[in-house]
């Protein structure tokens, strides 16, 4: 499952890692996919942390195609927010760092996201820049980044996750193509997330139906790029309406009037009610695993308190009953 070492997750297991393990067995689970980025970690025992979620700087792209944009007047915590960096040079070092953090602790891979997206366009939709393009500087940024590093291959597999955003959202087989052409290294695979591939598709408004949809797109792709495919993020999002309504509404009223923490509060209140990140609970969505065959799935939930994971857990789980396979 996924977890971070925020208050708010361990909060909820007493601050004790022994209660993290009891709850994991209980589910049957392996471990946990732990979020980390480039500060130094605090002690815990690493044996429960199977893989991990680097850090995503929404606004990546743009800083790293335009310097100009790290002298922008905002506020830093925003900047860094957006950036990851002051400049593109400290971009890398925070990237390396957070990659070094992953393998202190032996993860298995490191989750990264293949996306840009800044905060008004979350409501506006109005991005700006193709697929293609994001691809392409996410690329030299990647390959500039494990250049230097032995080998020059990242240190943790790096799994490239699918977003809604504009850059890897898996609808465009040959925009996907085109991305891992124009990687440098060999270390690395994919993350499918069930729920980020049904919000780019925009019209899941129903379960099973999304499940079909899913499906449909994985099929476009050949058996190599399918085998790529090591991670899954698995969960439900079926925020089609919602999608819609809000693209013909833009920008929130008095929006740009706010401090930047407001506004990260009202944009992750509006993501989470597209990512719903609810649990399947339908047997179909095991058609899903049976097809992608990944190495690890990871249960991915936003929840208020352990009642809310457990629920969520258990109702998923039980899902997981029986599917149709894909010949491989």
């Amino acid at each position: 499952m996924n977890f971070s070492l925020h208050e708010s997750d361990l909060s909820r297991f007493g601050n004790d890692w022994n209660n993290v393990e009891s709850f994991l067995r209980s589910h049957g689970l392996d471990g946990v996919e732990l979020f980390v980025d480039h500060t130094p970690l605090p002690d815990f025992p690493s044996g429960v942390v199977e893989g991990v979620h680097l850090p995503y700087w929404m606004g990546r792209h743009r800083a790293w195609m335009d310097e100009s944009a790290f002298n922008e007047e905002m506020d830093e915590n925003e900047k860094f927010f957006l950036f990851g960096g002051h400049d593109r040079q400290d971009m890398i070092v925070n990237f390396r760092n957070a990659l070094e953090n992953a393998a202190s602790i032996n993860a298995e891979y490191g989750v990264f996201h293949v996306a840009y997206v800044e905060l008004d366009h979350v409501f506006t939709r109005d991005f700006g820049v193709s697929d293609i393009e994001v691809m392409d500087s996410t690329a030299e940024f990647l390959n500039e980044s494990v250049s230097l590093l032995p080998k020059g291959e990242p240190s943790v597999r790096l799994f490239f996750e699918n977003l809604w955003w504009p850059g890897l959202n898996l609808l465009d087989t040959a925009a996907t193509m085109h991305f891992v052409n124009s990687l440098e290294f060999e270390n690395w695979a994919f993350t499918l997330d069930t729920g980020h591939l049904m919000n780019a598709i925009m019209d899941c408004t129903d379960e099973k139906s999304a499940i079909d949809s899913v499906l449909e797109v994985l099929a476009r792709y050949p058996e190599d790029i399918l085998d790529r495919i090591e991670g899954m993020h698995f969960h439900c999002s079926l925020s089609g309406d919602y999608q819609m309504q809000v693209a013909r509404k833009g920008i929130p009223a008095g929006y740009y009037d706010l401090s930047f923490h407001e506004r990260l509060i009202a944009v992750m209140e509006h993501i989470s009610k597209i990512d719903q990140h609810m649990p399947f609970t339908q047997k179909e969505c095991r058609k899903i695993v049976d097809f992608v065959k990944p190495r690890f799935l990871t249960h991915e939930f936003e929840t208020h308190g352990l009642s809310e994971l457990d629920w969520k857990l258990r109702t998923q789980i039980r899902a997981l009953c029986g599917g149709a396979g894909r010949n491989k």
